[in-house]
Order: C-alpha cells, then sequence, then structure tokens
C-alpha cells in the first residue's frame, strides 16, 4: 500500500478516528526517538574518557 493510498484511507475517516491514528503515530514517533536517545546515551557511557554533556556527544558523532 503507498503512502498516498494510506492518506486518502486516513482522509476518509470521522474526524474522531482520524484524531485517533494521528495520536497513536504520535506515540510512535516519540517511543523511536526515546529509544535512539538512549542509545546514544549508552554509546556516550560507553566512551572512554571522561563524561560529556550528551548534546557534545551527539554533536561528535554528527547526531545534532
Amino acid at each position: 500500500m503507498s503512502a498516498a493510498e494510506i492518506i486518502s484511507q486516513i482522509k476518509q475517516l470521522p474526524p474522531r478516528q482520524r484524531r485517533r491514528v494521528f495520536d497513536a503515530v504520535e506515540k510512535l514517533s516519540q517511543a523511536e526517538e526515546d529509544r535512539i536517545d538512549n542509545e546514544i546515551a549508552d554509546r556516550a557511557l560507553a566512551e572512554p574518557g571522561p563524561n560529556i554533556p550528551f548534546d557534545e556527544f551527539k554533536r561528535r558523532i554528527g547526531l545534532a
């Protein structure tokens, strides 16, 4: 199923169900962002040497 077909089907939903779909997608997106941040934090903690701020580590590995 293409993205255009999915969007078309979502547009046909009643507003309440459409809102539920968007809420579910937002939750999944946030969960993925949290997973990635946790993975980055784990890598930062595994780095030898002194601890550096999380944002600095993200910049060093090219994610910020």
